[in-house]
């Protein structure tokens, strides 16, 4: 707070293309472990929503925000450094990414311990997701997978877009591009996609997310079939949505260990919720 009294002038602006990855190596050092790929994938969705916030020239925080329709925008990550906590550089930058995202439906991901304090934005709690951490390992799966760059991509967007309240086919075209350090498998039953996941490293081991499951059975396989696909031993992080009871189920079979209690939070809920019993990790 004192350096806070002592600064004379902060701003936010753009981000420079080659800004960006110090603003992800930052993310990992406030625990929130991006993967390797995930800002290059976002960026190709909307350039444009990147920001920057610096007091009296130097970095004081940041926010990536994308717009995937004119409806719909998301908040992806949100820092403020420990020495400008508690003045105006959050502020700031919240008022920023709700211009970019002016009148749409817009979602984010905070932690639980945080949460209340997003409703002076109007924002409201949607569910809860814990972060757990498991370890990789190889098994022998009885469920037919496919890669997913293999698999028609219209029929793969077209099973996706029922999990998310607009079209992120431009993101997920990239985002299940993860070889050789992930993968992206998709279930298929009677000869229909019926659920898929993606695991793509990240700067502490890898993320599982999302992944989608007509069942707990599906759900399972397919959690074993991408765990095999990375080296044993490593550590693995998934978001598992506190009501989908069989996710929970999964939990406890499986011995993950809590990393990170969040809080799915919008300004207005869409209806993106109806799909939660299919979500076995949530995509933040």
């Amino acid at each position: 707070m004192e350096n806070m009294n002592r600064i004379k002038n902060i701003t936010v602006r753009r981000m420079a293309k080659a800004e960006m990855e110090y603003a992800e190596q930052w993310s990992d050092k406030e625990g929130w472990n991006p993967g390797l790929n995930d800002v290059a994938c976002y960026r190709e969705l909307d350039p444009s929503g990147f920001f920057l916030a610096e007091a009296d020239g130097l970095p004081a925080g940041c926010i990536f925000c994308v717009n995937f329709s004119e409806q719909v925008g998301l908040v992806g990550v949100l820092i403020v450094k420990a020495e400008y906590r508690g003045g105006k550089v959050g502020r700031m930058l919240c008022i920023k990414a709700m211009e970019h995202m002016k009148g749409r439906i817009v979602g984010f991901d905070a932690l639980a311990s945080k949460a209340h304090g997003y409703s002076l934005f109007g924002f409201k709690p949607a569910y809860e997701i814990i972060r757990y951490e498991m370890t990789a390992r190889a098994a022998e799966v009885d469920i037919k997978t496919v890669d997913l760059t293999e698999y028609p991509f219209a029929k793969f967007a077209a099973y996706d877009r029922r999990f998310f309240p607009a079209d992120r086919s431009t993101l997920m075209r990239s985002w299940i591009k993860q070889k050789p350090s992930g993968c992206a498998l998709g279930v298929i039953k009677n000869d229909e996609l019926a659920g898929y996941g993606v695991i793509r490293r990240a700067y502490q081991g890898y993320r599982l997310e999302p992944m989608y499951a007509q069942d707990k059975e599906l759900a399972q396989g397919l959690l074993l079939s991408l765990l095999s696909k990375v080296e044993p031993g490593a550590p693995v992080y998934i978001n598992i949505p506190l009501v989908n009871q069989d996710a929970c189920a999964l939990v406890q079979e499986y011995g993950m260990r809590p990393a990170i209690a969040l809080v799915r939070m919008y300004n207005r809920i869409p209806k993106e919720e109806d799909t939660l019993p299919q979500t076995y990790s949530h995509m933040g």
